[in-house]
């Protein structure tokens, strides 16, 4: 049988080997993410990996954040990488990624279905598992075996795990992501949310019944001083060693300077494995058991924005909203207290009701506490909320036991509207979001289920 591999190139980044076919998956290989929020840790070889790229076959790329859909990286791709070279991309109900990706170059798409196999060769099939709005799966099958599931950020649930198994079997590995990706702004919670990534990636190994588990999609820190406090609560991958030895779960520890794992049965999880986990647990140890003041650097400019600046595109924002909400949804927005920590800590208070953004003279507390750079940039851009809360540039009220309902409901409105689902009985109800839906049918009532109950915890 022909060598099968996989090596890990950067954070989310793998590059998996059949034959002569080269498919790597959410390629970020230099700068940052989120708003100068995230930035990579620790740091590619990327002489190496332009090697490595200059014959690729197929970019997967999972979702749209931009630790995975990182535009920069992908437009240095396009001046390397074979014109033929194929990007793969969940089906949804917007074409925007390809038409961002043709601008820089690539030409050739495949847009993939929910749950649907795409033959690739004779012996190589690829099929994506869809996760409510944004995120998927990548399944890969080789002469018909289930060989590997990259899980990257989705989160699935015990029902989904039990469709993949229906659809497709337990699959020999799964590679997944091991740390907090983001806050809610409430910084006592952080220490739960890192346990409970850990405890995800157990309980997804048993339940998909795999032979070995990756960890992946987790190599950043947080870099900015606004936001450097969430890097004392991330998981290593020493942490998810710690965690999987515990539970008696094989795990392979792979690093960027370690060669590939190498397959030749496609049904076991060893051939070179014990080499290259004892290499990788080496370096993680020198990497991840420093002096954690490597962390609180900071390199980046700050830019304080003028007060009239953030109102208008604060209240230009919460008019085009309003222009697509339903007013039911509308009502339920109560006015959100913003401290501007770089304007003296103004208190302004932005009213849903009134579509205003409005300094309050009087004497207040406050919601959430931010500089004016990042919450100009949350409103202005169509995925600047979800990138708020990825990038942790914010805290609320120390006194704040629970993000609040309405900076929840605020967050659902913009993630949906950045997929171009609109809550209202005309965006709702459009052919392309019911066309889109009915595609992801089984699987996808559970999966907002599973947003309700977090809603309402």
């Amino acid at each position: 049988m022909s060598k099968v591999s996989i090596k890990l190139l950067s954070h989310a980044c793998v590059l998996i080997k059949i034959d002569e076919l080269k498919i790597i998956t959410d390629p970020w290989f230099f700068g940052t993410a989120f708003n100068d929020g995230w930035e990579l840790y620790p740091k590619p070889n990327l002489s190496e990996i332009q090697e490595i790229v200059e014959d690729v076959d197929i970019i997967w790329i999972s979702h749209e954040h931009p630790d995975h859909f990182h535009f920069p990286t992908l437009k240095w791709l396009s001046d390397i990488c074979p014109n033929d070279t194929k990007i793969f991309f969940q089906a949804t109900n917007s074409d925007k990624v390809f038409d961002a990706l043709k601008k820089i170059g690539f030409n050739n798409f495949t847009s993939m279905q929910h749950r649907k196999k795409i033959k690739v060769n004779e012996r190589v099939d690829l099929a994506c598992y869809a996760h409510r709005h944004l995120d998927c799966c990548l399944a890969v099958f080789i002469d018909g075996i289930f060989w590997a599931l990259n899980i990257n950020d989705t989160e699935l649930d015990e029902n989904d795990i039990k469709i993949i198994k229906n659809d497709w079997s337990s699959p020999t590995i799964i590679l997944n992501q091991f740390s907090i990706a983001g806050t809610s702004g409430i910084e006592r919670k952080l220490g739960t949310d890192a346990s409970w990534v850990l405890e995800k990636m157990a309980n997804q190994h048993r339940g998909l019944g795999t032979k070995l588990t990756i960890p992946f999609a987790s190599f950043c820190r947080f870099a900015r001083k606004d936001n450097n406090y969430v890097n004392k609560f991330s998981n290593s991958p020493l942490d998810v060693k710690e965690k999987f030895d515990k539970e008696g779960l094989p795990l392979a520890l792979v690093s960027y300077n370690s060669d590939e794992l190498i397959w030749t049965d496609l049904r076991d999880a060893h051939d070179n494995l014990i080499e290259i986990d004892n290499l990788s647990l080496l370096e993680y140890e020198e990497i991840f058991s420093k002096n954690e003041e490597v962390f609180h650097e900071d390199k980046f400019e700050y830019v304080t924005h003028e007060a009239k600046d953030v109102q208008q595109t604060i209240q230009n924002k919460l008019s085009y909203w309003r222009s697509k909400t339903n007013i039911l949804f509308w009502r339920n927005l109560l006015p959100i207290k913003i401290r501007v920590s770089d304007w003296g800590n103004e208190v302004w208070i932005i009213n849903f009701k009134n579509l205003t953004f409005l300094k309050t003279e009087a004497e207040s507390d406050y919601d959430i506490s931010i500089a004016s750079q990042p919450l100009k940039f949350s409103f202005t851009l169509p995925f600047g909320i979800q990138t708020l809360g990825v990038s942790g540039r914010y805290k609320f009220n120390e006194d704040c036991l629970e993000v609040p309902k309405t900076w929840k409901l605020v967050r659902i409105m913009s993630s949906l509207y950045n997929q171009d689902i609109f809550i209202s009985f005309r965006g709702l109800f459009s052919i392309d979001l019911i066309r889109w839906a009915w595609r992801r049918r089984e699987g996808l009532t559970s999966q907002i289920k599973q947003q309700f109950k977090r809603f309402f915890k």
